[in-house]
């Protein structure tokens, strides 16, 4: 948890250079919310969440997104409702791009999954970002845990079994977490923190 209580403290950069990322994870209905995060460089610029609403409305949202914060890229968790949400917002000609969590990581032998792969590139964005004092984010980065499996690839614990521990899915953090689906690059954005070795 420091790590992201540490994000919490930071002052915001304000780098108006660095590209901005809007990140979507869709409800499935019941408890969970459908999030609509947007990212610029190392800070969170904007969290949505809304509840009940069927597909045709969050794409409403996400036009909505996109025409306000002007993406360089635009990802939503595919798997489920995603998929139908992802046709109509392409068909509209909005350039978004799905990301399915069971795929196959870049880095196969360190992460189970894409998941547990963006998971991990969002963990170390934290360790330089600053993000809103948002308890509900908070409490969905700090939900799942790791599994690493026999031969130490590292799973993340999925959302039926973090409902088996009372604990509520974690959409805000998957919408972060798909931010990071794709390399964004960017001709002016130079990181200026210096590496710490």
């Amino acid at each position: 948890p420091t790590v992201v209580d540490e994000a919490m403290k930071r002052p915001r950069y304000k780098d108006s250079s660095a590209p901005v990322v809007i990140g979507i994870d869709p409800a499935r209905g019941g408890a969970d919310s459908t999030v609509i995060l947007v990212r610029q460089g190392r800070d969170i610029v904007s969290i949505k969440r809304y509840s009940g609403e069927d597909t045709m409305t969050i794409v409403g949202r996400v036009i909505d997104a996109i025409e306000e914060f002007k993406p360089v890229l635009t990802v939503i968790d595919e798997g489920g409702l995603g998929y139908g949400i992802l046709d109509r917002l392409n068909e509209q000609r909005y350039k978004v791009r799905g990301v399915n969590f069971g795929w196959k990581a870049k880095n196969s032998v360190m992460w189970g999954n894409k998941r547990a792969e963006m998971w991990g590139t969002m963990k170390d964005w934290l360790r330089s970002a600053s993000i809103p004092e948002d308890r509900q984010l908070k409490a969905d980065l700090v939900g799942p845990t790791k599994k690493p499996n026999s031969s130490g690839t590292i799973f993340l614990e999925g959302k039926k079994e973090m409902r088996s521990r009372g604990l509520a899915s974690p959409d805000a953090a998957d919408a972060l977490a798909v931010t990071f689906a794709f390399p964004v690059a960017h001709r002016e954005y130079v990181d200026k923190t210096p590496r710490r070795t």
